[in-house]
């Protein structure tokens, strides 16, 4: 019995030193944990540490803080969910509880979750169960979204249940919004629609693959491809029935 607890206590403190030895990273809200860590969910929304870095895509500083701006669900989380589509800002402060402002963003390209609604406001437009963000985007925004976009590789390989939207984006939504240039000028692209040809395997919902298609016509784009990206496939509100409000001031553009 001596020896066992003797081993026990050693893995101990070989653990603690080991732990030790690694930097501690604040985070705020929930967020996935890397595979290598053990994988899995954090939902802590409060402060906390964690001894792994977050990655620069899909996580943005709060105040010393990393928050997760990608989609939960395509790591296990299993709470309360809302559906968007496309590119949004996020005010963080509002859902984290903070006064002080801090907007960020989404570069999803396609159908996706959090778990907490837009602020309320002219900004965004709620349609079929999912939010489509319809305000004018900031140059900040534009800067960085070169950069940013590449989030949408990491999400392509994912296969979960994503949000299947079925119906058309309303006028202004940033999707429609093909390229922005130095002064903001504004590209206007046709609304897309999904078809799925009958050789394409439906993998899960909202998820198909082996098809890609594209029929030129001046108001009509047909595009089915694998991931985030994929057509207009929104859906309803999940699993979850929770609402997670923005609390806090609005910040206009």
């Amino acid at each position: 019995m001596r020896t066992i607890l003797i081993g026990i206590a050693a893995l101990v403190l070989f653990t603690s030193l080991a732990i030790a030895g690694r930097r501690q990273v604040q985070y705020i809200g929930i967020h996935p944990i890397p595979k290598v860590e053990g994988g899995g969910f954090c939902n802590i929304e409060g402060p906390h540490v964690h001894v792994f870095a977050a990655n620069k895509l899909e996580y943005r500083d709060h105040r010393g803080a990393s928050y997760f701006v990608g989609d939960p669900v395509a790591y296990g989380y299993d709470g309360p969910r809302h559906a968007y589509r496309g590119h949004h800002p996020i005010e963080v402060h509002a859902v984290v509880g903070d006064m002080e402002t801090d907007v960020e963003y989404c570069y999803l390209n396609g159908p996706h979750y959090h778990y907490f609604t837009p602020p309320e406001g002219p900004d965004f437009k709620l349609g079929g169960e999912a939010y489509f963000y319809i305000g004018t985007p900031p140059p900040v925004y534009v800067e960085a979204r070169p950069a940013m976009v590449e989030i949408n590789a990491v999400y392509t390989p994912i296969v979960y249940a994503r949000p299947v939207i079925e119906v058309e984006p309303p006028v202004g939504w940033i999707g429609l919004h093909a390229t922005y240039g130095v002064g903001m000028g504004v590209a206007v692209a046709a609304p897309a629609v999904v078809v799925v040809p009958p050789h394409a395997h439906v993998v899960s919902p909202g998820v198909v693959v082996d098809a890609h298609v594209h029929i030129p016509a001046p108001t009509l784009r047909v595009e089915v491809g694998v991931g985030i990206g994929g057509g207009v496939m929104i859906g309803g509100g999940g699993r979850g029935h929770g609402h997670k409000k923005f609390k806090g001031k609005r910040r206009h553009w």
